[in-house]
């Protein structure tokens, strides 16, 4: 291994830490381990030392020093959004608008339950917002100056009386005019050069004063988790020797520094599961499958996604914990149905799963850590679906025992039903909840599921993606190779980018064109230099150009992709077309506003500069060891929830199977950290890169045998 140059990718996630290192030769080597909450980099170096101990038989000083690329994936700023922990943040507003977080877009919701009305979260406390005297209007003009000598009083009084930890600074129209913001910005930083500064012409120089106070509020909020575990981080890993800068993956799916993403943690949203999306394209490519669901299951969450034509699907003004934000996101819908999610009752007596999660300590009953609640973990192995003496490869013990009471003690014993009768109904509340995530993503976006491929991984997610496919009509299902760690490796294939976003409203029947040139210009000058300065040459540099459209009197926009070019006035039609073409595929044929065209507005344009990555190889997978008799190793009763029965299962390893085999159901294939369920009717074949190509269909021939001998096909 003396002369291997690694890249390793490193997802850290409610229960598990996943480390993928990828040698030149495009092996993969994987390693999983708890994650530790109260020290997250500590998780990285147990998962470290594992990999090096029983994979690569090489110090972990030794792996680092020889690695180019490391990008790691956090929940660091999910957490302290879900968990809504984060620094004391003080705000300085315009004058007279020291109430837009709490009006919101009004505390109402689409909920009938009047007990269930409840306002937005409170990301800053009223006597923490304080008003400037400074007023900037629509055009851009100031038309009260800013008054330095008060903003310092305000400032003053946030921090020596209320204590504020960060500031988040948003006024009014600062995107056409950000002269008094950024004022503001380096007072505060002669005053307290420590304290940590957001600006909302900085983060999220946009329209709407609601949603961009929320983001620049978040970036403040969620500072301070971020900025010390980066900090940490990279000096950590830098005492054991690694040479390269630590690449940190943003919620749009490109790489950005430790740096940058200190000065924006709220970048860092959803940076885990982006890698696993961004997995899931490469490997559709590799496999030339174009449209593409996936479905990736862990410990704390099922998140799922949608790729149409190898590209991946972004939202932008994201929805967060209840908050509106200007939050441009990989569009993944995140439900709490993980392996450490907790089964539990209602007031009305009535079985839920998630969102809470056992997390890994205490973790689920089973784990033996302290953990009395059922889990989704319990489930299964009360079912009988996972061997307890061959988690994790037979590294943890887990206790069914305690599985079962927990399950009986909480659940069942309630609701006066048997033990496996209560596991089986839980099992399939959970294929309900995921089956109806991926609806969201898919039917409710105008996309039909059964013309799709799910690509499913996550450690938990093969015993369960037979069902969910099943309810969804999906025939087809790819089970990567590196399923538990898919995520972690997706990090690698992910390239540098930077978006630029700007309002323009810019009317599309008689906008001055020359002017949107002169912004898009602006804007992609910006993004060149700073792929420039971290190294990218032009070769290297791709630019991509979006706007925001809408009709004038509508609330929400549509993004369509905008010719790389400069714009003419034959483009004006062009665009058109392509905003109302994506209309009526939303919302149905005959919905787009024929010849309005003087009342379509494009709101923003977004320009995203990307910096192309080397990238792992594929590589071919075959054992190195000759495969000889038979994979099946024994047969085990399972409880089918879905058949309410209990049947004779067969059982394989995963070490066992080479390419061009096949397993039919109903059997189980056990690999060291994840676990397959292949129902009746239905059969894996393991393709030429080791992934077990799931087909959910009649097997014509129910005489179809196991391919024991080599490399054999069918």
């Amino acid at each position: 291994m003396a002369n291997h140059q690694f890249s390793i990718g490193v997802d850290i996630g409610g229960t598990f830490t996943d480390l993928v290192v990828v040698n030149e030769e495009g092996k993969v080597f994987r390693s999983k381990a708890f994650t530790t909450p109260d020290d997250y980099p500590e998780g990285i170096i147990h998962a470290l030392e594992r990999i090096c101990n029983e994979e690569l038989h090489i110090s972990v000083s030794e792996l680092l020093r020889q690695t180019k690329v490391f990008v790691n994936g956090t929940t660091i700023v999910t957490n302290a959004l879900a968990e809504l922990k984060g620094m004391k943040v003080g705000l300085l507003t315009t004058q007279g608008f020291k109430d837009t977080l709490r009006i919101a877009r009004s505390a109402r919701t689409n909920e009938f339950d009047l007990q269930t009305q409840v306002p937005p979260p409170e990301l800053v406390q009223r006597d923490c917002i304080a008003e400037v005297w400074e007023r900037v209007d629509y055009s851009g003009k100031a038309v009260v100056p800013l008054n330095e000598d008060q903003a310092r009083q305000q400032i003053r009084y946030l921090v020596e009386e209320k204590g504020v930890e960060a500031i988040a600074v948003c006024f009014l129209w600062s995107f056409r005019n950000p002269s008094h913001e950024q004022r503001v910005k380096s007072i505060i930083h002669e005053m307290y050069p420590d304290l940590f500064v957001s600006v909302s012409s900085d983060i999220y120089p946009v329209s709407r004063e609601y949603e961009r106070m929320v983001t620049t509020t978040l970036n403040a909020f969620t500072s301070r988790g971020a900025r010390e575990y980066l900090t940490s981080l990279e000096k950590r890993l830098a005492e054991r020797g690694l040479r390269v800068p630590v690449g940190m993956i943003q919620s749009t799916g490109g790489i950005t520094t430790t740096s940058e993403a200190s000065e924006k943690p709220i970048s860092l949203l959803n940076s885990g599961p982006v890698g696993g999306v961004v997995a899931a394209n490469s490997l559709g490519k590799a496999l030339q499958l174009k449209n593409i669901i996936t479905a990736d299951m862990g410990g704390t969450s099922f998140d799922t996604s949608v790729i149409v034509n190898n590209e991946i699907t972004h939202i932008h003004r994201a929805r967060v914990n209840r908050l509106d934000t200007g939050l441009s996101l990989v569009d993944i819908n995140a439900i709490g149905a993980g392996g450490g999610s907790v089964a539990w009752l209602n007031e009305q007596g009535l079985p839920q799963v998630g969102p809470k999660s056992a997390g890994s300590q205490p973790g689920p009953a089973c784990y033996n850590r302290g953990g009395t609640e059922p889990t989704v973990t319990d489930i299964a192995v009360a079912l009988n679906f996972i061997d307890p003496d061959y988690f994790l490869g037979g590294s943890v013990k887990l206790n069914k025992e305690a599985a079962i009471k927990a399950i009986d003690e909480k659940i069942a014993q309630p609701l006066g039903i048997p033990t496996v009768e209560a596991a089986a109904g839980l099992f399939d509340l959970v294929i309900a909840n995921m089956s109806n995530a991926v609806r969201a993503v898919s039917i409710e976006k105008g996309h039909d599921p059964r013309e799709f491929t799910m690509i499913s991984y996550g450690g938990a997610s093969a015993l369960y993606i037979a069902a969910i496919a099943q309810e969804l009509g999906i025939k087809n299902v790819i089970i990567p190779n590196n399923a538990s760690v898919f995520s972690a490796y997706g990090l690698l294939w992910s390239d540098y980018s930077r978006s630029y976003v700007q309002t323009v409203n810019w009317n599309l029947a008689n906008g001055d064109v020359n002017a949107l040139n002169d912004k898009l210009a602006e804007l992609t000058a910006l993004a060149q230099k700073d792929l420039a300065d971290n190294g990218f040459n032009e070769n290297d540099i791709r630019i991509v150009w979006e706007g925001d459209f809408k009709f004038g009197t509508q609330a929400f926009e549509l993004t369509i992709p905008l010719p790389k070019r400069s714009l003419t006035e034959d483009d004006r039609a062009v665009l058109a077309k392509a905003f109302s073409e994506e209309y009526e595929r939303l919302y149905g044929t005959g919905t787009s506003w024929d010849g309005a065209d003087h009342l379509t507005i494009l709101l923003n344009v977004r320009v995203t500069g990307i910096g192309t990555i080397q990238k792992p190889s594929l590589q071919t997978f075959s054992r190195s060891h000759s495969i000889t008799g038979s994979a099946k190793t024994a047969e085990r009763e399972v409880y089918l929830p879905q058949e309410r029965q209990t049947k004779v299962v067969s059982i394989y390893k995963a070490e066992l199977l080479n390419t061009g085999m096949e397993v039919n159901g109903p059997a189980v294939i056990e690999a060291k950290d994840t676990t397959i369920y292949i129902p009746e009717d239905a059969y894996i074949r393991v393709d030429q890169y080791g992934n077990y190509c799931l087909t959910l269909e009649t097997v014509e021939n129910e005489q179809k045998t196991l391919v024991t001998e080599g490399q054999g096909g069918k």
